[in-house]
């Protein structure tokens, strides 16, 4: 949707609104008076404008739930009106059932269209409503007021400058000055800390050099004592000491126990022993293992089976006797046997029977004394056997014991070899000590050893402090004052910044200049001349919220000036209790205006003028 930079209400039909129950066309002209008494639809008109064009009311959020008619239910709201052109419109805002409709022009359109073309709600109502922008928006209409300051180019304010502080800023890109202000407090933060870190660290130099020099000196005169104690110690060392005698001594001890310590440990020879152990013990584990194999396992086999059919046989026999009777069928040959049959037949049964008896009696002493035989053999095979075993173990005991006495001779030897050993070794360290010590005492000895250690300790410590002092310092002094200078330098266009930043505010918000109104969106701090937000609002000198009525009229008609200079949108006006206002001489009206005035109960009353609307900027 295009902008519409500016407009000229010529009629408005509202019904359903507020008092507005039934279709009520209203005429505009400029200037428009409306007049009436109280609750005759004055400020209606007023809501009904800013509704058809925000979907708020006169003073926006502020009675939004009070805009319907108690009878009518159905609100529709109508305004033509020309634009800049002079191009007729017609706008239409009605609402049923809770749902809201907009058209333009007979198109259905939506409130972000109206948006586009009317501006934002709050730039409408601050133009339209003299009162809204400072009794609705507050602090909120400094921001509006920002967003709306054509912002001025680098050059245009450098050029205002002295000509010292536009050469500092020349080469300096300024989107932000209060970033760039505050990476530069950072950068001087950093700076400082690190001359504070570098103070410190030549602090530390100085001291370490001082304290260096002061080692030095004690170590000194502590290494000179020290050489003089041990001066004094080697000079009584070897009063009255045949060092060559000592020395051929200790040579000889030397030569003897390198001699000693050379030859190889004795070790007894075993292998003999060995090999016969490993043999009786190879015997003693296969005759362990040997087990009795019997000899008479097949023939108790037989004569046990054979006695075992001869006892079944028998009780077969034995069992037939019992029930054997004349007239039974021979159990051979199925034959009914007779009763003269019947003797002869039992009797061979009988003599059968017999028989099986004598031999299983037969078998079984056979398979005893087999048995008997069978043991006989076995205990004799176990007795050999631990006989085997005895003799085996009595051989390996005899070559164990014989090897023990090999191997306790050879140990007796290695203990009294290196018994020799320490003999010598201490005779060694005895005649070292002596050549060493001389005629000292342990405790002089020990004492020349600590002196010695001590001087050794103190010529590295002489070493390194002498290594400190003689290590050119660092440069220091130097760096601080590099660092200042560069704190100095940043400090200084730090200052040129806020030069910058209070001359671009001078002149961006010059563009606020009005008669008597001032707005004042910033003030300067004194102590660094950096500019710091504020939102103050006065007119002819006095603060708003101690002005009456009228003057708050006068000045809200200025304010809407200035934001229809700085939007670029020419809209008309509206002045409701202009029974208070005497004129508007402060400003010099350039849109369409419509007052409202107060009359004791008269009737509603719109009056249109003939004056042409004046051509936006």
């Amino acid at each position: 949707m295009e902008k519409i930079k500016g407009f000229h209400i010529s009629s408005m039909t509202v019904s359903g609104f507020k008092c507005y129950e039934e279709p009520t066309e209203i005429t505009f002209g400029n200037p428009t008076i409306v007049t009436g008494g109280n609750g005759r639809g004055k400020s209606s008109l007023a809501d009904a404008i800013a509704f058809a064009v925000t979907g708020l009311p006169f003073f926006g959020e502020r009675g939004i739930d009070r805009l319907h008619n108690e009878t009518n239910p159905d609100l529709q709201i109508t305004m033509r009106f020309t634009d800049e052109t002079g191009k007729a419109h017609e706008l239409t805002r009605s609402r049923q059932k809770d749902r809201m409709s907009i058209t333009y022009d007979g198109y259905a359109i939506r409130q972000t269209d109206l948006n586009e073309m009317f501006g934002e709600r709050d730039v409408f109502l601050s133009i339209f409503n003299p009162l809204y922008f400072i009794e609705e928006l507050g602090e909120d209409g400094k921001k509006l007021l920002e967003r709306y300051l054509p912002p001025i180019p680098q050059a245009d304010v450098l050029a205002q400058l002295n000509a010292q502080t536009q050469q500092r800023l020349s080469g300096v890109q300024l989107p932000s000055p209060e970033t760039f202000l505050k990476n530069r407090r950072e950068e001087i933060r950093e700076l400082e800390q690190n001359a504070v870190y570098l103070s410190g660290k030549l602090d530390l130099a100085q001291k370490q050099r001082q304290s260096s020099k002061e080692l030095s000196n004690r170590l000194t005169a502590q290494i000179q004592e020290l050489q003089r104690e041990i001066a004094s110690l080697e000079a009584r060392r070897f009063e009255n000491v045949n060092l060559e005698e000592l020395q051929e001594q200790l040579v000889q001890a030397s030569e003897q126990y390198e001699e000693l310590s050379g030859e190889a440990p004795e070790t007894p020879d075993t292998a003999e022993l060995d090999a016969k152990l490993q043999e009786f013990h190879a015997k003693l584990g296969a005759r362990s293992s040997e087990v009795y194999q019997p000899k008479y396992t097949d023939p108790l086999a037989e004569d046990t089976a054979k006695v075992q059919a001869l006892g079944k046989k028998y009780q077969q026999n034995a069992a037939l006797l019992k029930r054997f009777q004349p007239g039974t069928s021979c159990p051979v040959c199925r034959r009914v046997l007779s009763q003269q049959e019947y003797p002869a037949f039992r009797q061979a049964l009988q003599a059968e029977t017999e028989r099986i008896a004598a031999d299983g009696t037969q078998l079984k002493g056979q398979i005893t004394e087999l048995q008997e035989l069978e043991q006989k053999s076995q205990s004799a095979f176990e007795q050999f056997k631990a006989d085997d075993l005895a003799k085996y173990q009595a051989e390996i005991d005899a070559l164990n014991q014989k090897r023990e006495q090999l191997q306790t001779a050879a140990a007796q030897q290695n203990m009294q070899r290196q018994q020799t050993l320490e003999q010598l070794r201490t005779r060694i360290q005895n005649l070292s000590a002596s050549m060493e010590c001389g005629t000292l005492s342990p405790a002089d000895s020990e004492r020349l050893a600590e002196c010695k250690a001590s001087l050794k300790d103190c010529r590295v410590q002489l070493a390194a402090a002498q290594q400190v002092l003689s290590a050119a310092p660092e440069n220091f002094d130097t760096r601080i004052k590099a660092i200042e200078e560069e704190i100095t330098e940043k400090k200084i266009i730090m200052k040129d910044v806020i030069l910058y930043m209070s001359k671009r505010a001078e002149l961006t918000f010059s563009k606020l200049a009005l008669n008597r109104v001032k707005i004042s969106l910033y003030d300067v701090v004194k102590t660094t001349g950096e500019l710091k937000d504020v939102f103050r609002f006065t007119y002819n000198g006095r603060r708003y919220d101690r002005l009456s009525l009228s003057e708050k009229i006068r000045a809200g008609a200025e304010v809407s000036e200035l934001v229809k200079r700085l939007t670029g949108r020419n809209y008309p006006v509206f002045f409701d209790n202009m029974e208070s206002v005497d004129d508007l001489s402060n400003i010099r009206p350039t849109s369409q205006m419509i007052l409202a005035k107060c009359v004791h109960n008269a009737e509603l009353s719109v009056r249109a003028g003939s004056t042409a609307m004046p051509k936006a900027a």
